[in-house]
């Protein structure tokens, strides 16, 4: 029996063409993936090992400078140490005329050449104070001038000036991905950073348990392994969510897989009716015949797997060659392969492949060996789906819109997605019962506009409802996810501004760092600049309530808060001070009533006014003056000229920006403008990524179509030799099949886009709520190219089994 069944596989191996090409990008889209991140990882790890390459052990934790010199002096002591190195690192901006800002971390350079992991590209290193050298990856010149200035906690002295004289080679290094590289000498980073800069030191030899015993309490001793892991992690962030979310989108494409093969074994074993019952006939068992199927499918797998092993990795090496000429931060130099990945491709390809051959296989030992007396294409389809996928379907259908709704008017993402889940299940359950309605009401209208060939393709189609709607099917959740994410995005981009604006009442926001204080000259000069129509300047105390509640308040000059404000909010009086809904209940306060408010060394009443949620406790500047000593400008909130282009926009947003850095080099800068810019940057590369990955799950949803047309051509052999034989042309023989596919196509396309509209649209209220929705916003365009897509698919997909359909004679297709 093996050797039938596997004589049986290679008769059948053009058959199962499709279904394999379908596994196989499923596999390579899952193994890319998992080689990629491998890959990513590794190539940061190595990059980084180089700088811990020499470094037997590395101590942090270890205090101010004068503290770390000790430690040194202690670690040399201890028997087998060969050198030791202190590196101390700052952030800085560093500023050069005619190339502008750039922001990076100043490292100093090891004394000890056994611990020196700098390599130099062009000119030397540092020998003198006030020299130094950059990373290869920076656009500064040898012999160009600088101003390094500190960053971080407190702002270390004036900006010093420097000169570059020399490059590191940075080229497949991570530290590309951390901004500008500055080396420089121990003194001048001290120096920089007025004593706050942070040290590590860096051990060759030595035991790490002496080592530990010689250290003060509080230092932690690690390896330099571990710490290359420990910053490669760093350096990577959120790569393994990235992973995830590619490995989410590889699931969608094995699962489209999945119903490919599960309905091109279907309509493999329906089309072998006779094949199978004759088996029957000669003795075969029923046990021997489902063995026999999922024998078959196991071959499938694996010979598809395989490939797809191969061209995952093909794919890998591909994408970190095109890495490497577009210069990506992230080293992807050498590809890294992970047994994992191929052991989990290959499994995910057989395991998919054989689940989904498991019910076509229990079919085909239904077969009687009478099934042998009557042709494969005069026995019907079973009578539809049972009652329980109905009842399952109207449930979940029902329940799932419920919990859909419920989540909309609750603002609850969370639930909305999980209705939304629901129903889309509960919609793939039904579609036995829409799909085959909706390609019969496209098929008589296309019947009215073409003619009887429109007509018999409807029918045609209509046939096998079961084949229709598996096809239809692995369609319809590509169609639907790709949808849902253009509908999702477009209305974000057009809903966010509005609640932006609610949520960061100012185009502009300025702050100190931790609430460090401002200069006051900082809102003069900033509302000096082209475009800029209006800032306020806002002032910060701490006071506190009768109950010993201690509030931080804000002071507000009104007329200039109001101007500065694109959403009106409730401002303060002279004499009021303004407490957000929390707060109110926080307190017990009540609006009009009085509450004393009291300061350094004084005390005021002022009456309670309820203010929006958002906003802090708000007092008009001269109150809050009146009872805190000195109240210290804290921010100040800026508003441009209305009508602004977002290129003009980008462009004040430029130039605040520099002004406020070069006044406050730790200067915070946020409000609607950035953050608005910032969505939309990440919303627009979101798109990118989305459809390109979705059109992988759309790819094996068309070979789907294709394959159940090539194996409707199979089946239907007789009759459209009967076609050829009462005058049907070649030509119109073609043009029926290609009918067919696109009411297929089209029908679960426009399924797929109602649905991705509906859930888009929920996903986007259930956000920002029912009233911020912007439904003008809705991309119709999108969605009707996403649409004429899936007809343009069902075309391409119809054409090699239409041409192959119309090659055949008459007397040819009669005769099998």
């Amino acid at each position: 029996m093996l050797r039938l069944t596997l004589a049986q596989a290679r008769a059948h191996f053009g058959r199962y063409l499709a279904a394999m090409l379908a596994v196989l990008i499923a596999v390579a889209f899952v193994v890319a993936t998992l080689v990629l991140s491998s890959t990513a990882t590794a190539g940061v790890t190595n990059s980084l090992a180089g700088q811990y390459r020499s470094t037997d052990l590395v101590v942090s934790d270890l205090g101010d400078g004068t503290q770390a010199q000790r430690a040194a002096d202690a670690i040399r002591a201890v028997p087998g140490i060969r050198a030791v190195t202190t590196d101390v690192s700052t952030p800085v901006k560093v500023t050069a005329a005619g190339s502008g800002k750039s922001f990076g971390t100043a490292t100093s350079l090891a004394a000890d050449a056994d611990l020196r992991w700098q390599t130099l590209a062009e000119g030397r290193l540092p020998s003198a104070a006030g020299e130094i050298a950059v990373g290869s990856n920076a656009d500064l010149p040898i012999g160009t001038r600088v101003a390094v200035t500190a960053l971080g906690e407190s702002t270390g002295s004036e900006a010093a000036d420097a000169v570059v004289v020399g490059k590191v080679d940075l080229d497949g290094s991570a530290q590309r991905m951390d901004g500008i590289s500055v080396f420089a000498a121990a003194a001048d980073i001290e120096g920089w950073s007025g004593g706050q800069a942070a040290r590590e030191m860096r051990i060759a030899g030595g035991d790490r348990a002496a080592v530990a015993g010689a250290l003060p309490p509080g230092a932690t001793v690690i390896t330099g392994a571990e710490k290359a892991e420990d910053v490669s992690a760093s350096f990577l962030g959120s790569s393994d969510m990235l992973r995830n979310v590619l490995l989410a989108f590889g699931a969608l494409a094995v699962v489209v897989s999945g119903l490919v093969i599960a309905n091109t074994f279907a309509v493999l074993l329906a089309a072998r009716t006779q094949e199978l019952a004759l088996l029957r006939c000669v003795g075969a068992t029923s046990d021997q015949v489902r063995r026999s199927v999922r024998i078959e499918s196991l071959v499938v797998g694996l010979v598809a797997s395989a490939a797809g092993l191969v061209a995952g990795v093909a794919m890998a090496a591909a994408v970190t060659e095109v890495a490497g000429a577009l210069d990506v931060p992230i080293p992807l130099d050498h590809l890294s392969v992970p047994p994992s990945a191929l052991a989990i491709g290959m499994l995910v390809g057989v395991v998919v492949t054989y689940l989904a051959a498991v019910a076509p296989a229990r079919a085909a030992t239904g077969v009687s060996p009478l099934a042998a007396m009557t042709p494969a294409e005069a026995k019907p389809e079973p009578a539809g789906a049972s009652r329980l996928r109905r009842l399952a379907g109207v449930t979940g259908l029902i329940g799932g819109t419920a919990v859909l709704v419920v989540g909309v008017l609750g603002t609850q993402v969370l639930v909305a997605a999980a209705g939304a889940l629901v129903c889309f299940v509960a919609v793939i359950l039904l579609c036995r019962y829409v799909v085959p309605a909706a390609v019969a009401v496209c098929g008589r209208a296309l019947g009215r506009a073409s003619g009887p060939l429109g007509e018999l393709a409807a029918g045609n189609a209509g046939r096998n409802p079961r084949r229709t709607t598996a096809t239809a099917t692995a369609l319809l959740i590509g169609v639907t996810v790709t949808a849902t994410m253009i509908v999702g995005i477009a209305t974000v981009k057009a809903s966010a501004p509005g609640a932006l604006d609610e949520q960061f009442p100012v185009d502009v926001s300025v702050a100190g760092d931790q609430g460090s204080a401002l200069p006051a000259t900082m809102g003069e000069r900033i509302d000096d600049v082209d475009r800029v129509t209006a800032v306020a300047a806002l002032s910060r105390g701490e006071v506190s309530t009768p109950s010993g509640r201690d509030l931080t308040v804000t002071g507000v000059d009104p007329a200039e808060a109001a101007a500065a404000l694109r959403v009106s909010i409730t401002l303060p009086k002279s004499g009021q001070i303004v407490l957000p809904p929390e707060l109110l209940e926080e307190l017990g306060a009540r609006a009009g009533e009085p509450i004393d408010i009291r300061g350094v060394g004084a005390a005021r009443s002022l009456t309670v006014v309820a203010g929006s949620e958002g906003p802090p406790p708000l007092m008009v500047r001269e109150d809050l003056a009146s009872v805190t000593a000195n109240p210290a400008l804290d921010s100040l909130w800026i508003r441009f000229a209305d009508d602004l282009t977002d290129d003009e926009i980008a462009a004040v947003q430029r130039e605040v920006t520099a002004l406020a850095t070069d006044i406050v080099p730790t200067a915070e800068i946020g409000g609607a403008v950035s953050m608005r810019a910032a969505l939309n940057s990440v919303l627009d590369t979101m798109l990118m990524i989305v459809v390109g990955l979705l059109s992988v799950a759309i790819l094996i949803a068309v070979i789907g179509v294709g394959n159940t047309m090539a194996l409707s051509v199979i089946e239907r052999r007789r009759e459209s030799g009967l076609l050829r034989a009462i005058g049907v042309t070649r030509a119109g023989l073609r043009t029926l099949l290609i009918y067919e596919a696109v009411l297929v196509s089209v029908v679960a396309s426009v399924l797929g886009v109602a649905l991705g509209l509906a859930f888009g649209l929920s996903g986007t209220a259930s956000v920002f709520g029912l009233d911020d929705l912007v439904l003008p916003s809705l991309p119709w365009l999108e969605l009707a190219a996403t649409v004429l897509v899936g007809g343009i698919a069902g075309v391409v997909a119809a054409l090699l089994p239409a041409r192959s359909a119309a090659k055949v004679t008459p007397v040819e297709a009669m005769a099998t």
